[in-house]
């Protein structure tokens, strides 16, 4: 299998505002229309074939894996956390895996990166066990069964405007990544 380079930041930046300004237009933005569940063909697609779903919303593969994304929020990390600076804004969202196929599905193979801002500045992870938060998922998942993790971020505190959170369900072998992407609330 031929593995794709990733996009520049920039150029991913520009497909995921594209994609973005679409979702709103056609009122995927997070509002009213949030939590639908979208299939491939009905995703918006930014310039790059990017898949870009609101948050709330769950993307559905043709196989019938299926990913959600809540929206994210404000989150005070512990003194024991990893990966927080004090000048940023830590985030917390929460990715749902249900496994709508026939075969089990090993989560561990699930990939989260977030960028923020209109230059889609990486931002770091956040471990928190006091919190509960970062403890990746692992293991087998039986079809019909759903998983859920809880992840944090740190986001500069000016780009909380606009978070972009790629989720890839097995390092991207079989499954493109899919973008939730919007405001933090």
């Amino acid at each position: 299998m031929t593995r794709r380079r990733p996009w520049p930041a920039r150029t991913r930046a520009l497909a995921a505002a594209a994609a973005l300004a679409l979702l709103t237009a056609c009122g995927g933005g997070g509002g009213k229309s949030a939590g639908h569940t979208v299939s491939p063909s009905g995703a918006a697609s930014s310039v790059g074939g990017t898949r870009v779903v609101a948050f709330e919303d769950t993307y559905a593969y043709d196989d019938g894996l299926k990913v959600k994304v809540t929206r994210p929020t404000a989150f005070k990390p512990s003194v024991t956390s990893l990966g927080h600076r004090p000048e940023n804004s830590p985030i917390t969202f929460m990715v749902t895996l249900t496994n709508g196929t026939k075969q089990t599905f090993q989560v561990t193979g699930l990939l989260v990166n977030v960028t923020a801002g209109e230059g889609a500045d990486r931002a770091e992870q956040i471990f928190d066990t006091a919190r509960g938060v970062g403890t990746p998922l692992t293991g087998p998942l039986a079809a019909g069964k759903s998983a859920t993790a809880t992840f944090a971020f740190d986001v500069p505190p000016a780009n909380t405007g606009r978070v972009d959170i790629e989720v890839r369900p097995d390092f991207g072998e079989k499954y493109n990544s899919v973008h939730w992407v919007g405001p933090v609330r």
